[in-house]
């Protein structure tokens, strides 16, 4: 009887496993529906540029020993070229929609692991509304993520449950109505 519950169990996690995740179904969108891009080099370039300037002036002038300035300037060139390097090379990346430009928001809604059916039924049937009749959470095993532009126009959500030491899929990406965006930002606005 425990082989049975074992190949149960087994069975279950890979069905669920199988489900596209929301960053996967808006990288196969249609580039006229949605792109990504990464955020802007200026702050890092600035960065870079402060550090460089504040080598030259650290190099450029003679000091006195006894002066803290030198000391300083170095170690502020030293921590904007860190910094600015490695905000360079570690950029977010971001999805906007083509049609507005609006950037896609990702929110997460925590509810209590109990309401995982009633929550996965209620996304189903398209019973927004109803949704925010549940039990939240502060953080837990389960949660609705959705990731919209600020107007609703583009709105896809998922139920995603914590099992066996991970994240895990438990519904298809659905995407919304501008009305169903709506409910879904009131809901995460209380």
């Amino acid at each position: 009887m425990v082989n049975i519950l074992a190949i149960f169990t087994l069975n279950y996690y890979i069905l669920m496993e199988n489900k596209e995740s929301i960053t996967h179904v808006l990288e196969n969108m249609d580039k006229n529906i949605v792109y990504k891009h990464k955020s802007s080099f200026l702050r890092s370039s600035v960065l870079i540029a402060l550090g460089v300037v504040s080598f030259i002036v650290y190099t450029t002038f003679e000091w006195k020993t006894s002066d803290a300035l030198p000391h300083f300037l170095f170690m502020l060139g030293s921590v904007f070229l860190i910094i600015g390097v490695l905000m360079f090379f570690f950029r977010k990346e971001h999805y906007y929609s083509a049609v507005s430009g609006q950037k896609l928001k990702l929110t997460q809604i925590y509810f209590q692991p109990g309401e995982q059916n009633k929550l996965v039924n209620l996304m189903a049937e398209g019973r927004i509304d109803d949704v925010k009749n549940l039990k939240t959470s502060v953080s837990d095993g389960l949660k609705l993520s959705v990731m919209a532009t600020p107007d609703g126009k583009l709105c896809l959500s998922q139920v995603i449950a914590y099992l066996v030491a991970e994240y895990v899929n438990i519904t298809d990406v659905k995407s919304h109505s501008e009305v169903e965006a709506d409910m879904l930002a009131s809901m995460k606005s209380k």
